[in-house]
């Protein structure tokens, strides 16, 4: 092994050491125990040499101890034997302690080197998931944290930790949710968990995930341990989610509208016809040698209506078509449901397919975006079209059917659209919401996904419901307006 010059140093002066002890002990008359010198032998060995040197060391050194009686002693005297035994005794004792003492000290290094790794392990995981820990003591506020919280707050690693500079870091419309956190964590709740945005002195924002557990009770004092990630990349790529699939569902809704051409064709010709008819009437009435003003007003107030009929079926088809963000109001489920039942009444008529729409009585309003649900059921309406078409296209016309039915479960309202198609298989119904599975031959697999995410987007839930009969039945509920109101708050 490679030594330092100053390893050599010493060894040098250990030699030297020992072979100065060694001529006093042999050649000198001196009545005292020298050999006992030989311990500071060992213990210089311990600064030089490994575990096996030092064991060496001591060895030598009892061995020259008994060869220097030997030399000064021919004969077994009681006293310099004595001392021999004692001087060799307290060698072997010293090399045993400094052996013991080594390996706890290899030992402790090793202790220590490995806490250093753990540590030095920690930081760069927590650097690399941007995730950092912190000990909490409520009541007082006293706050610990790990570098990467430093970081992750935008402020210097030699900076004390306080619930005020959390407070001045976070977002401004954010702040009262530290303080809820900070009254959980008085009151000495089990579990705290908060989302909040930080607002940077450069002007970056944050967006933060917090949770803390109830670690120690030290009287009224509640000691918490938790974990602070920085999740403004997966909020960055929700968001980037949330419009790829509203930009999808714009796109869906623009097809629909396409394969709807015919049912909206006749739905706006109706009104217009309506308003040829009246008009031609109204010109009759008035062009009588003595006008019928009376008649006349009447058609005129028949032409209005139709007017506003076809204003609002071109109101209904731009909604669908246009590109925007989700407008939550409260809605009549029944009112919409009427409203795409005539849309797609022409197309089903086509297809010679039976339209019953059964709507329970007095249903309350559900909170929402009128358009994507619509989305929703004119889907829901195709497929189910879709279906019964694949299934018996030369079936009699009462064997074709589709019934959208509405009830009141508890707070949900449910929407259920069943038709007599050739029904699911249990695998199917399994997999039916998940993105690019389809059971049509020319089907893309969107459709249902994209329903879901609109409803799951709602708060409710869509599903394929069991049916004792042939055909399918896909039934989704949404939360009323009460209920939504009492869960946000």
């Amino acid at each position: 092994m490679f030594q330092s010059p100053s390893s050599n140093l010493r060894a040098a002066g250990m030699v030297l050491l020992t072979l100065a002890i060694f001529a006093i002990d042999a050649f000198t008359a001196l009545d005292i125990a020298i050999a006992v010198l030989y311990v500071v032998v060992v213990l210089c060995a311990t600064s030089v040499w490994p575990r096996r040197g030092v064991l060496l060391t001591g060895v030598a050194c009892a061995m020259l101890t008994v060869v220097a009686f030997a030399l000064t002693h021919h004969e077994l005297v009681s006293s310099p034997m004595a001392r021999c035994v004692v001087s060799v005794a307290a060698i072997a004792i010293t090399t045993l302690l400094a052996m013991a003492g080594m390996d706890a000290t290899e030992s402790l290094r090793q202790r220590s080197e490995s806490l250093r790794l753990s540590e030095a392990f920690l930081a760069s995981t927590q650097r690399i998931s941007r995730t950092s820990s912190f000990r909490f003591q409520a009541p007082g506020g006293a706050l610990y944290w790990s570098d990467e919280a430093a970081r992750i707050f935008g402020v210097g690693l030699d900076q004390t930790p306080t619930l005020d500079l959390v407070r001045e870091q976070t977002h401004p419309d954010d702040r009262h949710l530290i303080t809820l956190a900070t009254e959980q964590a008085a009151r000495g709740e089990p579990t705290i968990e908060l989302r909040h945005r930080l607002c940077l002195p450069d002007g970056v924002i944050k967006h933060v995930h917090m949770i803390a557990r109830l670690a120690a009770v030290r009287g009224s004092q509640f000691e918490y341990l938790g974990a602070l990630m920085d999740v403004s990349a997966a909020h960055a790529a929700s968001e980037a989610l949330h419009r790829t699939q509203a930009q999808l569902a714009h796109a869906t809704r623009v097809t629909t509208l396409g394969e709807l051409a015919a049912s909206i064709a006749h739905e706006v010709n109706q009104p217009l016809a309506a308003v040829s008819t009246n008009g031609n009437a109204c010109l009759r009435w008035l062009n009588r040698p003595q006008p019928d003003l009376l008649e006349a007003r009447l058609a005129l107030d028949r032409i209005l209506a139709d007017t506003c009929r076809a204003s609002e079926v071109i109101k209904r088809i731009r909604a669908l078509a246009r590109k925007g963000e989700a407008q939550r109001l409260p809605l009549d489920l029944g009112t919409l449901l009427h409203d795409t039942a005539a849309l797609v009444q022409r197309e089903l008529s086509n297809h010679r397919i039976v339209f019953e729409l059964r709507l329970a009585p007095k249903l309350p309003p559900v909170e929402g975006d009128a358009v994507q649900l619509q989305q929703v059921v004119i889907n829901l309406l195709m497929n189910a079209m879709q279906a019964i078409d694949g299934a018996a296209p030369d079936a009699p016309r009462r064997a074709r059917r589709i019934v959208v039915g509405t009830r009141l479960d508890g707070g949900q309202v449910e929407v259920a659209v069943s038709d007599t198609g050739p029904g699911l298989s249990e695998a199917q119904a399994g997999r039916l919401f998940e993105a690019f599975y389809t059971t049509k031959a020319d089907g893309m697999g969107m459709g249902l996904a994209i329903c879901r995410s609109i409803v799951d987007a709602h708060g409710g839930r869509i599903r394929a419901l069991p049916t004792a009969g042939p055909g399918a039945t896909i039934a989704f509920s949404l939360p009323s307006a009460a209920l939504a109101a009492k869960v946000a708050s």
